[in-house]
């Protein structure tokens, strides 16, 4: 190869040479440059959600805490979590959970696909109040105003 370079004209091993240069420039940009500028605007945007997400559960915190002194007296019921949660959810008029479901003696899990923020945080505040607790809960914002949730609530 280095016996073809050195046969060409200087015009033509100049070209050769401009050639290579722009060839590892390219390489360079597609190998390193344009996947580090594609994840931190990937990464940008998920942070853009997220804090969008935290300032609607903290706005949703508020009105919680304002309504907090209207019904707050404790409950009772020998029903097992998961009849309770889903007879709760029943008397909220929302939308059936994807799955409730025993966990343990005194636990249940539950899922739902999509369901509205403010009416999931009401039912488990409404459940708190029968002594369930919440032991594990997962949100992900779906669309304005709904999440998909998964919780598991145990009796204290």
């Amino acid at each position: 190869m280095k016996d073809w370079y050195l046969r060409q004209s200087p015009r033509d091993r100049l070209i050769v040479m401009i050639v290579a240069v722009l060839t590892i420039i390219s390489l360079l940009y597609a190998v390193a440059w344009y996947p580090l500028q594609a994840r931190k605007t990937s990464l940008e945007q998920a942070l853009v959600s997220k804090q969008e997400t935290l300032e609607f559960i903290r706005r949703a915190g508020v009105q919680l805490r304002a309504s907090a002194g209207n019904d707050n007296t404790a409950k009772t019921s020998d029903k097992a979590p998961y009849l309770l949660i889903d007879e709760v959810i029943r008397q909220a008029k929302m939308d059936p959970p994807e799955r409730v479901e025993p966990s343990g003696a005194n636990g249940a899990r539950v899922q739902f696909g999509e369901v509205e923020f403010d009416k999931l945080v009401a039912v488990l505040a409404e459940l708190e109040l029968y002594g369930l607790e919440i032991s594990t809960l997962t949100i992900s914002r779906k669309n304005p105003g709904t999440v998909s949730a998964r919780f598991n609530m145990e009796r204290s």
